[in-house]
């Protein structure tokens, strides 16, 4: 099975402070240190700082590898996954979560 790229954009809510945003990503981190057998690599991400104004308002962006959609699949119903899930929807306006498989469209 090939590997699953996931990109995943937060936009926070306003009131969001600069320390939750830390601890959102901090956390999130954590997450996939602690699952490391489930990913190739990542999750690698940061704030936009692409001058052409399309971010559509999201403030930070994190790619990373899952082995493959087994892998991610098994990773989905983690308890401490959902316990993160639920943890940061209070902070977030927004959630892009977008999985793919290189090459699906011959590129």
């Amino acid at each position: 099975m090939p590997p699953v790229t996931r990109f995943v954009a937060f936009k926070y809510k306003p009131a969001t402070t600069d320390e939750q945003k830390r601890r959102v990503v901090g956390d999130l981190v954590e997450l996939y240190k602690k699952h490391a057998d489930f990913v190739n690599h990542g999750p690698v991400g940061g704030k936009n700082n692409n001058p052409d104004g399309f971010d559509k308002g999201f403030d930070v962006v994190f790619t990373l590898e899952f082995k493959s959609e087994k892998h991610r699949d098994d990773f989905i119903p983690q308890p401490d996954h959902i316990a993160f899930k639920s943890s940061i929807m209070p902070f977030l306006e927004d959630v892009l979560l977008y999985d793919f498989v290189k090459g699906e469209y011959g590129y």
